[in-house]
């Protein structure tokens, strides 16, 4: 697997591409048009929905970030006051909750996360804790809560195309009213479309009553959004 990690650490592109072919299947559940599945090769373990890849982690550093994206987060995250309370949307395979435990481990994380056999796959492939902070439930419920965190880690992208919440005005407005006076909203955004990166920063500026900061991520689609309220 060597030839599909960087120099800089990360996988490659080769990897993502060919990610549904690699390693050995250890899990596959199908349900509906959608499929879950566990793949792994030597040290390294990764979830799938529909052939898309969402996470991958070394098992032996689980704390270690392979995507370019989350080391472009980190390298922001490092730079900023540490946080006591994060809320994560979207699980995976719990990259960055299990980075942000090893390097806050007095922060509490809670995640929320839709699909239960995404949170099950979790806790039983990628070591996570039976009695961790991780919620199957709907964003909009979870951010209803009257709860308030210093940090709000946006990642719910299955596949390319952004959930249509991302689009509404309401959805920023109960993700300010949970950001503690401070605290920063962080996105990772993925779009084929320019205009809707355009929209995005239109609704985050009315919200959030500032421009946003917005970084693309050299030779992959993400772009890495951060917003201080």
């Amino acid at each position: 697997m060597g030839e599909f990690i960087t120099h800089s650490g990360t996988i490659s592109n080769d990897f993502v591409a060919q990610s549904h072919q690699l390693g050995h299947l250890l899990y596959w559940h199908k349900q509906g048009r959608n499929s879950i599945q566990v793949r792994q090769e030597k040290s390294l373990r990764w979830l799938l929905i529909n052939d898309t890849l969402q996470s991958v982690v070394e098992l032996n550093h689980p704390e270690h970030l392979l995507f370019p994206h989350l080391k472009a987060f980190a390298q922001r995250w490092q730079q900023v006051t540490p946080p006591t309370s994060v809320l994560e949307l979207g699980l995976g395979a719990g990259a960055i909750r299990d980075y942000l435990g090893t390097l806050y481990p007095e922060c509490h994380i809670t995640t929320v996360d839709n699909n239960p056999d995404v949170i099950h796959c979790y806790k039983r492939y990628f070591g996570g804790d039976p009695l961790c902070d991780v919620n199957c439930v709907d964003v909009f419920k979870a951010l209803q809560q009257n709860k308030r965190y210093d940090w709000i880690i946006l990642d719910l992208f299955s596949e390319m195309e952004p959930p249509l919440f991302l689009f509404q005005h309401r959805f920023y407005r109960l993700l300010r009213a949970a950001i503690n006076e401070g605290g920063r909203l962080y996105i990772n955004f993925l779009s084929d479309h320019e205009s809707q990166l355009k929209q995005l920063q239109h609704l985050l500026i009315t919200n959030f009553g500032k421009k946003p900061r917005i970084e693309p991520v050299n030779d992959y689609a993400n772009i890495l959004i951060e917003v201080k309220r």
